[in-house]
């Protein structure tokens, strides 16, 4: 009987065994996704790969307010692959780092007809986020918001893309998300910088040697009319470009000949790397002050004035065609690396760079008194000076009319051209 009973107990413990082995069986399926491994994507019972297969459509919501609505197959995929990536981590953690960005959705339609629901919530300053499916919350990479930032922001974008653009920057490790806009720009006739223009040549000698870094050298086009490409990069610029995060990658065309690639980082601050990642000190083994020095036009006699100028002389100029609106003047005034702001300050990120200095807030001026300050804190090779400045505003904005102090910083950029302005702040 024993024996029976064992051989009876024996038969059930092989058939559960033989059941456990058909459950753990996986059939073979579809890679819905790009470079899609599911088994990194199982989080305990939440089977990412079937949430997130066969969307047609998806939307964003900031708030319960509709933002953005897309059936673009390859914006779909980008949001879908890194939403599959996503893994599991400290949600206690992440949930108090966040609450930026809280209340935030995203909608995927299905082609049967199901609607899913992913939380999402994200700090940019901190470049932390996770969204909540099901209640379960995962971390993306933070390249998943950043993604969702830029997109509410671009209304126009395009998502077919050249094979010969795609490849150009897959070489370099860069995925092309989708392009911002093509412009016509045309080259200056040559980069050689005169007191006082809207720095367009420094930007061109700037991102040359960029493009030059992986063998296109666009300088034998200039005075010719090219085509500009803006494409939105997936990857983050580099480490030492931070806190910048965002790459626009910049493709220049002539008669459809790629002749230039550069990366820029847009808005405020637009210099940026070489598509291999090195800055421009890397690549010309130079600080700004040596470089810079190839691109002045030394003839120019506007250069040639202020360069006899005392550093006083400097500030007096300044604030006199401050007065008179007389823009050059003003610009020539400061170095060349301080006039370069102004290439991307508040620009719209459709641009390259912003069309030509801005108007200033300044109906009249009245420099009252100048005083020349010593200290530890002073860079080497810079002088510091206090003046009061009487203001008169057209909008009394930041500032009231009247005395106001300035702290006006003066360095010799370029030592043939003289002492120029480097900055000027509202505090030392």
């Amino acid at each position: 009987m024993n024996r029976k009973i064992c051989f009876f107990i024996i038969c059930i413990i092989f058939s559960l065994i033989v059941a456990g082995c058909e459950v753990q069986k996986v059939e073979k399926r579809e890679m819905p996704l790009e470079n899609f491994d599911e088994s990194q994507y199982r989080n305990g019972e939440l089977n990412i790969e079937k949430l997130l297969k066969n969307v047609e459509k998806l939307e964003i919501l900031c708030r319960d307010k509709k933002m953005f609505v897309s059936s673009d197959k390859r914006i779909i995929q980008s949001i879908v692959s890194m939403v599959a990536k996503s893994k599991e981590s400290n949600t206690e953690e992440m949930v108090e780092r966040c609450g930026q960005y809280k209340d935030n959705k995203i909608l995927l339609y299905k082609v049967n007809g199901e609607v899913k629901e992913l939380l999402y919530d994200y700090d940019y300053v901190q470049e932390v986020g996770y969204i909540d499916i099901n209640g379960k919350k995962l971390a993306p990479s933070f390249d998943l918001f950043r993604y969702i930032d830029n997109l509410l922001r671009y209304e126009n974008y395009d998502t077919n893309i050249e094979a010969k653009v795609n490849e150009l920057f897959n070489k370099y490790n860069w995925t092309v998300d989708y392009k911002i806009n093509t412009l016509t720009e045309t080259l200056p006739d040559n980069l050689k910088h005169q007191a006082g223009e809207f720095p367009i040549k420094i930007y061109w000698a700037y991102n040359n040697e960029l493009s030059k870094e992986i063998g296109l050298d666009f300088s034998k086009y200039l005075g010719k009319t090219i085509k500009v490409e803006i494409y939105r990069l997936r990857e983050p610029l580099p480490e030492f470009l931070k806190p910048r995060m965002d790459a626009r990658g910049i493709i220049l065309k002539y008669q459809d000949k790629i002749i230039g690639a550069y990366i820029d980082a847009g808005r405020h601050d637009s210099f940026a790397c070489s598509l291999n990642r090195k800055s421009i000190e890397d690549i010309t083994n130079m600080e700004w002050d040596d470089w810079i020095k190839n691109y002045i036009d030394y003839n120019d006699e506007l250069d040639i004035y202020l360069s006899k100028k005392e550093p006083e002389e400097i500030i007096e100029e300044y604030f006199k065609a401050l007065n008179e609106h007389d823009k050059k003047m003003i610009y020539a005034c400061m170095t060349r690396k301080s006039l370069c702001k102004y290439l991307s300050s508040n620009m719209d990120n459709h641009k390259l760079f912003n069309d030509g200095f801005s108007d200033n807030n300044i109906k009249s001026v009245k420099l009252k008194k100048i005083k020349k300050m010593e200290g530890e804190f002073i860079p080497e090779g810079t002088l510091e000076y206090m003046v009061i400045v009487d203001f008169n505003f057209k909008k009394e904005i930041t500032h009231d009319n009247g005395n106001q102090p300035r702290f006006i910083s003066l360095k010799k950029e370029v030592e043939a051209i003289g002492w120029r302005i480097s900055g000027i702040g509202t505090g030392p």
